[in-house]
């Protein structure tokens, strides 16, 4: 018990409870960061899906651009040789435009049912906190195993979804298409917990990256929160 008590057991430590004893104070330093950029990244992602909730953006061509606009933000990101500051400008850019893109779609559920919002965005937020917590609170490389099966389990469902299309077989509809939903839940929530200790790993390593790091666990989440809606 004293592990988790102070003065005597009467008291949690909670300074104790959240120190992750396996990774180093500078990387704690560096998490600090990622997650407080990945809060304003939410933020701004959630003013895109507000700006364009009464916009439908559609077309070929205009999904060709959107795609061609978000990878070159995307590089802009991962390109360690540009300024801090520019990569995180990049970044809002992104999750801006990744918010605008849903935003309709969004509208649409708010106006059938705004319950649906509030208890994706609350799953969300509770899922991913768990995840993460599992990662960081976990033994260093104890979770990288789970890279092959999430590798093995995209695979899966790419051959269901190709052979779905090849057959004129309806992958969302019976059963088959319930568990479909639930293995690409169950994959994003993998990812979380992947991505967190990758990222551990490599801040250990001294190549501690906030941009690309946030953008990581932001995708993940941004996946995470369209999964379940």
């Amino acid at each position: 018990m004293d592990y988790f008590t102070n003065n005597g057991g009467s008291r949690v430590n909670l300074d104790t409870l959240f120190t992750f004893k396996d990774v180093s104070e500078k990387t704690q330093s560096h998490l600090k960061k990622v997650y407080l950029n990945l809060m304003a990244c939410a933020g701004v992602c959630a003013l895109g899906m507000y700006l364009n909730a009464y916009t439908v953006l559609s077309g070929f061509m205009w999904s060709v651009g959107i795609m061609i606009a978000m990878g070159y933000a995307m590089y802009k990101v991962s390109n360690e040789h540009d300024d801090e500051n520019g990569r995180m400008g990049w970044l809002w850019a992104l999750a801006f435009g990744m918010g605008y893109m849903v935003g309709p779609v969004m509208h649409q559920l708010a106006e059938f049912e705004p319950l649906i919002l509030i208890q994706a965005v609350g799953y969300t937020a509770v899922m991913f906190g768990s995840f993460s917590a599992v990662a960081l609170f976990s033994k260093r490389r104890s979770y990288l195993f789970v890279g092959g099966i999430i590798s093995s389990t995209l695979s899966c469902l790419f051959w269901y979804s190709t052979l779905s299309w090849m057959f004129g077989y309806n992958r969302m509809g019976g059963d088959f298409g319930l568990i479909y939903l639930m293995t690409g839940l169950f994959v994003a929530c993998l990812y979380v917990i992947y991505d967190t200790q990758i990222i551990i790993e490599e801040a250990e390593r001294g190549h501690k990256d906030v941009p690309t790091h946030t953008m990581k666990l932001f995708i993940d989440m941004f996946d995470l929160f369209i999964k379940i809606v």
